[in-house]
């Protein structure tokens, strides 16, 4: 005889002729028998019970996650850090050393390694290095002056043991900043870059120190710099410190110049100048200006009237020197009324040179006598057509040259004829490269064209400018809040030099 003895939810227990048997009961039949109220009930709190137990492995196992992938940027502090070199060589590391002397106690390694320098409250910089299982022999310094400790899946060795509570869950860390966010977009932790913050530059002490810090620099708070592989660089500036949208440049000359620099909008970056600049540095910018325009064309030539309507475009000026020692000059841009205001520079420098002509005779070997004649011939004036521009001759025998060429709306002016020809000569056709800026030149031609007044960033030993090419070609560009600064090195064949100039001679 069968008899039921006890149940539950997943079982039962049955007498059958005085014997226990047990039956397993399926659970889902089992909720069905119940009455609808407590059916929903059960099939709630076994959901809710599921529920939990997913979140909480889930949770678990995105904890270990975030553990196993933390990168230096998540333990560093952002508002400590100096400096990140992100799996960079030891060649790279020590050209920082003149802005950063502390790096000078930081052993060679053979690998690339990633190393920061923070500032430790109360305490000054100190040193971080960074790295990962199977640590290499070399990647950690080890000795008396570093404490060393593992961080998460991270090996850290500091040379001060004060920097440890601030790698410990920092309120806010690096990789929280803006900055750091959008100037790493694209890099991996593999990939060397360096983060740096704006403060360890050099101040700027001479003029031009001033001019490329409030072109370049002025509203900077950090960089990235990305050193491209063979050669080349890119450096990043956060946040953007110019407005306005990249526009068509002109052509850069077909032979590299010593320096060259091409403007989106040259007349409001020159306003922008006159505004950011200090005063000090603002008088001695505009005397030198003012200078160079009188010596050039005498003092009838407004620059603000004459001049600078010329440069509400897009507009190169470029810098060559001949082989005697002068600075020739070239300017390419477009305007509506080219042609007039080119007019009025030529008659300025007819008016500002002298046609006299001293005449020297000596009688009997003893008597000698001096006479100034006025000679029409000194000065020369002419209209020739050269590469289907024309082109404008305003030549002086002893003073110099001003000579111009003219198409539509486009134009160029130079101080060298045979400069302004091989240009026109070698001009190509079509709308140039898009950029905010560009320009071309050589760390070892400013220095002998701007001795002392070479900007510290320019210097050959700069840590911003790549190390095996001395002339480079630069381009500036924005996208959103940062600026790009891509530095190439010129191609060997552009790198020929004007061979010939109408009064120079040859130039480099």
């Amino acid at each position: 005889m069968l008899i039921k003895h006890d149940e539950s939810p997943i079982w039962s227990e049955y007498i059958y002729n005085g014997r226990a048997l047990s039956h397993k009961l399926s659970l889902l039949r089992h909720v069905q028998s119940r009455p609808p109220w407590l059916r929903a009930t059960l099939i709630t709190t076994l959901a809710l019970l599921g529920g939990t137990l997913l979140v909480s492995v889930i949770t678990v196992l995105v904890t270990s996650l975030h553990t196993y992938i933390l990168t230096p940027a998540d333990l560093l502090p952002a508002d400590e850090t100096l400096i990140l070199f992100s799996s960079t060589d030891d060649a790279l590391l020590r050209q920082y050393e003149t802005w950063l002397p502390i790096l000078k106690t930081l052993p060679v390694a053979e690998i690339p390694r990633t190393v920061a320098v923070v500032q430790v409250p109360n305490e000054g910089k100190a040193l971080v290095v960074f790295a990962r299982r199977p640590v290499a022999p070399d990647a950690l310094p080890s000795g008396a002056k570093w404490t060393q400790h593992e961080v998460g899946p991270l090996f850290v060795s500091a040379s001060s043991p004060a920097v440890f509570p601030l790698l410990q869950e920092p309120a806010r860390p690096l990789r929280s900043s803006q900055a750091f966010t959008l100037l790493a977009r694209g890099g991996t932790e593999q990939s060397p870059w360096i983060f740096v913050e704006r403060s360890l530059l050099p101040a700027p002490t001479t003029l031009t120190d001033s001019v490329l810090d409030t072109l370049f620099l002025h509203s900077t708070s950090h960089l990235g710099i990305f050193p491209r592989s063979g050669s080349g660089m890119i450096v990043r500036l956060f946040p953007a410190s110019t407005d306005g949208r990249s526009l068509s440049l002109p052509h850069p000359m077909g032979r590299t110049p010593e320096f060259s620099i091409a403007l989106a909008r040259p007349e409001s970056t020159l306003g922008e100048l006159q505004g950011k600049l200090s005063q000090e540095s603002r008088i001695m910018l505009d005397t030198r200006m003012l200078t160079f325009f009188s010596e050039t064309f005498g003092d009838d030539v407004s620059f603000l009237y004459d001049v600078l309507p010329l440069l509400a475009r897009p507009a190169r000026l470029s810098l060559s020197r001949t082989a005697s020692g002068t600075l020739s000059l070239l300017l390419q841009g477009s305007a509506s009324d080219a042609a007039p205001a080119i007019a009025r520079l030529h008659e300025a420098f007819r008016g500002s040179r002298t046609t006299a002509r001293t005449v020297t005779r000596v009688f009997d070997g003893r008597y000698t006598f001096r006479n100034v004649r006025d000679d029409t011939h000194m000065i020369t004036d002419e209209l020739v057509s050269v590469g289907g521009m024309q082109m404008h001759k305003t030549i002086h025998a002893t003073q110099g040259e001003f000579c111009s060429a003219i198409q539509g709306e486009d134009f160029l002016l130079s101080t060298d004829c045979m400069l302004l020809e091989h240009a026109i000569l070698e001009r190509p056709q079509g709308p140039g490269a898009s950029a905010l800026a560009a320009g071309t030149f050589s760390s070892a031609s400013l220095s002998l064209l701007l001795g002392s007044d070479l900007p510290t960033l320019l210097l050959p030993a700069s840590p911003l400018l790549p190390t095996n090419d001395d002339t480079l070609q630069w381009s500036l560009s924005r996208q959103g809040d940062i600026l790009t600064l891509t530095l190439l090195p010129v191609p060997s064949q552009v790198v020929s030099g004007i061979e010939e100039s109408g009064a120079g001679g040859a130039l480099p």
